[in-house]
């Protein structure tokens, strides 16, 4: 196995404009593209890809890192005036390839030429769970509660319910560090089941939704943490 880094964990995030970003997929299985959108008001920035697991305790594996990529600074969120939804709009700023990426849950961690660092969750998701957990990470539940861009499914801008989204987009970064809710949830059971050496599937509610026959054969599925966004 491949040797893991304690290197994964996140450095200072900065102001909140000086990086952040959102993928324009929530999972893909592995050889897939996809692509980042970033904002940043420094000149370039970097990505690296973090395979969470156990890793002989470290955590985590680099599974990728990108070239220097010129940055910019992306216009201010729109919002939808029905149902104060928040839509970031920022363009692609770079494409991804997975080839080679093993299935799992993943931290893409941004990282500024000011050296400013901010997370995207991510994953690479299985398409077979036969004879295995099918671990089932929750990214609706995970923008129900966003706030990036002043509102989340609980809170307007100024805090408060009345002011709150009523519909929420997966077009924007997450708050914060940018991957609070998988780290408060859902990290500490990817690496507990790697140690224990339980074999694994990786998928997520909304392509469970779209698709549920990773869960044919399952020995189990396991709805990691605050799940409570599903039909």
């Amino acid at each position: 196995d491949a040797p893991g880094t304690a290197a994964w964990r996140l450095g200072p995030t900065g102001p909140a404009d000086a990086v952040s970003g959102y993928p324009d997929r929530v999972s893909v299985t592995p050889g897939e593209s996809f692509g980042l959108h970033v904002s940043t008001t420094a000149a370039a920035f970097r990505v690296s890809a973090f395979r969470i697991g156990w890793y002989g305790g470290a955590g985590a594996r680099r599974i990728w890192a990108s070239g220097r990529t010129p940055g910019r600074a992306r216009a201010a969120p729109r919002v939808l005036a029905a149902t104060r939804t928040v839509f970031a709009d920022w363009p692609v700023t770079l494409p991804v390839d997975t080839t080679g990426w093993p299935e799992g849950a993943y931290l893409l961690r941004l990282e500024a030429d000011t050296g400013h660092q901010r997370y995207i969750p991510f994953v690479v998701r299985s398409t077979d769970g036969t004879g295995r957990t099918v671990l089932l990470h929750a990214p609706a539940t995970w923008q129900a509660y966003n706030r990036w861009g002043g509102a989340s499914l609980y809170t307007g801008a100024d805090g408060g319910y009345a002011g709150r989204s009523l519909a929420v987009s997966f077009d924007r970064p997450y708050d914060g560090s940018g991957a609070e809710k998988f780290l408060t949830y859902e990290r500490a059971l990817v690496v507990l089941a790697e140690r224990l050496g339980i074999p694994l599937a990786y998928s997520t509610g909304t392509d469970v939704h779209r698709d549920p026959g990773v869960l044919r054969g399952a020995h189990a599925l396991v709805c990691l943490g605050h799940d409570e966004y599903w039909t």
